[in-house]
């Protein structure tokens, strides 16, 4: 899989059974990132941007290879299942929250996802993950909050 571009939104910050919200998280082939959150109650929306190494840029293509990406489920999700949609370059997937066994591989993708939008966030939004380091020269960017 050549280098492209990674997007990677989860959560639905209407959904009252989702504690995070929504997150939007872009990954340029050259390691920059950048992500709004949009949190849920009195409606806020956050932007952070940053870096990631090569190394994890390496790591998230290989899960992807060994998943069959943007090979999915054959079944469509449950009804009022959270989504994790990823695109990468113009090919696209959407996978349930609670991925299957089945699955395993796109859960190691995934748990790279949210451990940059983890440490992008410095915990604000608590993905689950087993990373930590993937980020550097982060900056909480400029952009409006609506109360």
């Amino acid at each position: 899989m050549a280098a492209r571009r990674y997007g990677y939104s989860v959560g639905n910050e209407s959904d009252p059974g989702d504690p995070w919200g929504r997150s939007e998280l872009s990954i340029e082939a050259d390691g920059r990132v950048s992500l709004r959150h949009h949190f849920p109650g009195p409606l806020a929306t956050r932007g952070w941007t940053g870096r990631v190494e090569a190394t994890m840029l390496e790591a998230l293509r290989g899960a992807l290879e060994e998943a069959g990406f943007p090979d999915g489920p054959s079944a469509p999700p449950v009804a009022g299942s959270g989504l994790r949609r990823l695109t990468v370059g113009t090919a696209y997937v959407a996978l349930p929250w609670h991925l299957p066994a089945a699955q395993a591989a796109y859960a190691k993708a995934f748990d790279l996802l949210d451990g940059v939008i983890h440490e992008l966030t410095a915990g604000a939004v608590a993905y689950s993950t087993t990373h930590t380091g993937l980020v550097s020269d982060i900056n909480e960017a400029p952009g409006p909050s609506y109360q």
